[in-house]
């Protein structure tokens, strides 16, 4: 075979392999930069706290009715009692239980409020975590077939490099060391084929004459325009 086939096949392998790298890459690069399941996460940490902190006011809430319900007992224990028999002490007394009664209403309201806003707090928690759960699901499946592809890639491009090494033994030095300036210089691409009589990777349209030399088995013959070896088949 002509060393322009053996270019061209060594050109179809690292095209592959270039292309399996890259491919590689961007999965790597998928799985690591995924942040939905941990935005999601802070989602639920951030209604957890919401929701902790309407329990704390709640809480706090009852406990000061709890106290005032207390004090109203002792008030009214003590007006009723038929201890205190001074009638300036009684107003007293009748005014401090009136006072706490109201401070029990506003609490008892704020209290049905502090409720509501546990519950909401709650149905936001719930919400956030169950669509935490469906997220780690689906990032879990697409990362086990894109895990499943990467590892079919890799495989492929070991066998790939095996036939590289193959093709490679094939190839004189000179060449392929003008092969590797040609990649390095034209985004991968050293060999280009002849297609309708043009050089498939700039278009440019070969003479007669430089087509029959693209074809001798015997001489290289490079694109006069983009400088890349030109394989005519």
């Amino acid at each position: 075979m002509s060393q322009s086939f053996h270019l061209f096949q060594l050109q179809k392998i690292d095209t592959q392999l270039d292309q399996g790298a890259a491919r590689v890459n961007e999965i790597s690069a998928k799985i690591e930069t995924d942040r939905r399941v941990q935005d999601q996460q802070q989602v639920v940490d951030n209604a957890s706290k919401v929701l902790a902190s309407a329990q704390a006011q709640l809480k706090k809430i009852e406990q000061d009715a709890d106290t005032r319900r207390i004090k109203l007992e002792q008030c009214e224990a003590s007006l009723y009692g038929g201890k205190v028999k001074i009638p300036k002490e009684l107003q007293d007394l009748q005014n401090e239980a009136a006072a706490i009664k109201r401070s029990i209403s506003t609490l008892e309201d704020q209290q049905l409020e502090a409720m509501i806003s546990v519950e909401d707090a709650q149905a936001q928690l719930n919400v956030a975590q169950k669509h935490l759960a469906i997220l780690q699901a689906e990032v879990t499946h697409e990362n086990a077939v894109l895990a499943g592809e990467s590892s079919a890639l890799k495989a492929l491009m070991d066998r790939l490099k095996v036939e590289h090494q193959a093709v490679l033994g094939q190839i004189d030095q000179n060449f392929y060391d003008e092969y590797e300036r040609l990649r390095k210089n034209k985004r991968g691409i050293a060999v280009a084929s002849l297609t309708d009589n043009a050089c498939s990777a700039c278009g440019t349209v070969l003479t007669p004459a430089d087509r029959q030399a693209a074809r001798s088995p015997t001489i290289l013959f490079h694109c006069p325009s983009c400088g890349r070896f030109i394989y005519a088949g």
